[in-house]
Formats: structure tokens, C-alpha cells, sequence
């Protein structure tokens, strides 16, 4: 009768454990879920494929995802430097959204968008001369080169 009793004790306490650990499973599914998605938006975001005004409140997120329907919701923030930006996109699911809060969520600082350094500059006139006035190896070329770096990371 003990052991039984020890035994059905036993059974109790390791079924509590196991409902404890499903839940923060999914809780931690859940989490990296919202990870990914936020990394996605943001990527959408300093791409310029999502304005960064767009979204004042929650906006339902259209891409396919796993299960469920899934939120985001934009901030603009204001930097101590005029030529950069700071965005702050929260992510949330209906659950979160019922309960008012977001799972989970992202910071970035870009380049402000409106000093169009994105922009490529004008073309320069061709011409037949040689840049170094004088005569280059076979080969070999001179000039300038211009290379555009990057401005989003």
C-alpha cells in the first residue's frame, strides 16, 4: 500500500512538472516567434519598404506566419543627432493584443531617410580622355573609382 501510494504521489508531481514544462515551451515558441518577426519588420523598415510613420497603432502583419495572427506596431524616437533616426517596432499576438502588451520588441537607430543619402548622384558626362593624361599599360585603368557604402546595417 505504500509503495503504491509513493508511486501515485510520484505520477502526480512528475504530471505537474511536465503541464510546467509544455507551458513555458510554448511560451518560449511564442517569444521566438515574435523574435523573428521583429527582425523581419525591421529589415522591411531600414530597407525604406515600410515608411517609418507607418504605423501608429497595432497593424496586423500580412505576411505568412507560423499560427496565429501577429501585430506590429511602429515608434518613430527622437535622437540627439538630426541626420539619424530611432525606430522602435513592438511585436504582439492576439493574446498580447487583448492583454494590452507586447511581447517583444526592437530598436534601431538609421540614417534619416530625409537627407536622401540613398539616392545615387548624377551620372558624370562621359569622356574619351585619360585621367592621368598620360599614356596606361595594357590592362590597367586610371581614374576614380566611387564606391557607395552602406548606411543601413
Amino acid at each position: 500500500v505504500r509503495a503504491l501510494s509513493i508511486l501515485a504521489m510520484s505520477a502526480g508531481i512528475l504530471a505537474s512538472i511536465t503541464a510546467t514544462a509544455v507551458n513555458y515551451g510554448m511560451i518560449g515558441h511564442r517569444l521566438a516567434t515574435a523574435q523573428i518577426l521583429a527582425e523581419s519588420k525591421m529589415a522591411e523598415v531600414l530597407t525604406g519598404a515600410i515608411s517609418i510613420q507607418a504605423g501608429i497603432d497595432w497593424t496586423e502583419i500580412t505576411d505568412p506566419v507560423p499560427e496565429g495572427k501577429w501585430y506590429y506596431r511602429l515608434e518613430p524616437t527622437v535622437t540627439g543627432n538630426q541626420d539619424m533616426v530611432g525606430v522602435r517596432l513592438a511585436i504582439t499576438d492576439e493574446i498580447g493584443l487583448e492583454e494590452n502588451k507586447e511581447l517583444f520588441y526592437i530598436a534601431r537607430w538609421m540614417i534619416n531617410p530625409a537627407l536622401g543619402l540613398d539616392t545615387p548622384p548624377p551620372a558624370a558626362p562621359a569622356s574619351g580622355a585619360s585621367g592621368a593624361g598620360g599614356s596606361t599599360a595594357p590592362g590597367s585603368s586610371t581614374g576614380t573609382a566611387t564606391g557607395f557604402g552602406g548606411g543601413i546595417q
